[in-house]
């Protein structure tokens, strides 16, 4: 027993001994996420929820939200040159400065086609944040390691937007508060990046891979960046409206916008080492059933108690949640480090693609079977992730550099 326990606290000394050295020299775009994260998980339930109370049509509601991935989606496509050309650091403190001054122009005045363009600029901004942290992770990582580091960067990333839920506790959505908070936490991000002491990756000899390029390669991997966007953009976008039909306080909303996020959060690093340790598309079609499973058992459990809810919204953003970074580590395989930061920006632009899908398809099921449509949804594209991931699909190993 004496010898089993040593074993244990040996195997979990090692782990932590790992983690702190995966980590150190991501310290700081790390701590720089966090703010970023808990300013846009504060500023996308509040969107939500402010465009509810302002009783704008649910579709409506849809089409702004999706404007901000559209933003994502066009700027995953050239935003690897900008970082390529001024460097990680400078191109996220960029980033974080134009995401402050949209979100305090965004306050100025309420209507749809208007903050629908202000997302948009927003989509820019959070697509060269997405492929400046996620290409620096991936290019400090090794293919053995890959599904550790991004779950780590994936757990800091749901933490802080968790945090960010619990924010829409300290003030009326109809004042201008919250406003003012996210654009302040786009600029504390700037912060640690700005004084940085560990050397950013150094992208010397690149390959440019097309979208067609990046399909062929993995198409399993490009499938699951298109249904995360749509199933993660859904969740942020109509889960507060979900809610709000429910008949949720807006305090109660944060609470299950953290649960379902928390959820992913408390997966990210166990997922993540398994699917390094034995098959990574086996797990993905595995967690993509259970995300399917999980939501079904939200539809039908929609109305009980509101402890129970949190439970199961807990254990469907567990699942949900991981999908993004199973399938971003299954298309990076067997990339070469050449080819990281394409391939990063290739899949950004994959799951944008779903992301803007998703918001504007999803009230179409809620037009048709109620608020609980929404999990009927999802339930559907996540099952159709696990059932490409049983059909033999041919892949594409080695492309021939441009």
């Amino acid at each position: 027993m004496f010898q089993l326990a040593l074993e244990i606290n040996q195997k979990y000394d090692t782990m932590f001994i790992m983690a702190i050295t995966l980590l150190r020299p991501l310290a700081a775009p790390l701590a720089s996420l966090i703010f970023l994260m808990m300013a846009s998980g504060l500023f996308n339930t509040f969107v939500s929820i402010r465009l509810e109370i302002e009783s704008f049509y649910k579709q409506s509601i849809g089409t702004i939200v999706s404007m901000l991935y559209a933003g994502i989606l066009a700027g995953s496509v050239k935003v690897q040159n900008f970082i390529q050309r001024v460097g990680h650091i400078r191109a996220l403190i960029s980033f974080a400065l134009v995401s402050a001054i949209v979100i305090l122009a965004q306050s100025l005045w309420i209507q749809a086609w208007y903050w629908g363009f202000l997302r948009f600029i927003g989509g820019l901004c959070m697509a060269g944040i997405f492929v400046a942290i996620e290409s620096w992770l991936l290019l400090l990582s090794t293919p053995a390691t890959r599904g550790v580091v991004l779950s780590i960067y994936l757990g800091v990333f749901y933490g802080a937007m968790s945090l960010g839920q619990f924010l829409i506790h300290l003030a009326n959505p109809m004042s201008s508060t919250f406003f003012y908070l996210a654009a302040a936490l786009c600029l504390l991000s700037i912060f640690p990046i700005s004084f940085c002491r560990s050397s950013e990756p150094k992208i010397e000899d690149t390959t440019k891979l097309s979208l067609i390029q990046l399909m062929r390669m993995s198409p399993l991997g490009f499938m699951g960046g298109i249904i995360s966007g749509m199933v993660l953009a859904a969740i942020y976008g109509l889960v507060p409206v979900f809610a709000r039909a429910r008949g949720l306080a807006v305090g109660d909303i944060g609470n299950l916008m953290a649960a379902i996020i928390f959820g992913g959060l408390s997966l990210q690093w166990p997922l993540g080492r398994l699917a390094d340790r034995t098959n990574r598309k086996t797990v993905l079609n595995l967690v993509s059933f259970a995300a399917a499973f999980a939501s079904i058992l939200l539809a039908l459990a929609a109305e009980v108690p509101f402890p129970f809810l949190l439970v199961l919204a807990w254990l469907f953003g567990g699942f949900a949640f991981t999908i993004y970074p199973l399938s971003m580590a299954y298309t990076c395989e067997n990339m070469q480090e050449s080819q990281i930061v394409a391939a990063t920006g290739g899949f950004v632009l994959s799951y944008s693609i779903g992301a803007v899908a998703g918001p504007l398809a999803a009230p179409i099921a809620m037009q048709l079977f109620g608020h609980i449509g929404l999990f009927y949804f999802l339930a559907a594209i996540s099952l159709s992730l696990g059932l490409c991931g049983i059909l033999p699909l041919k892949t594409v190993k080695k492309i021939t550099p441009k």
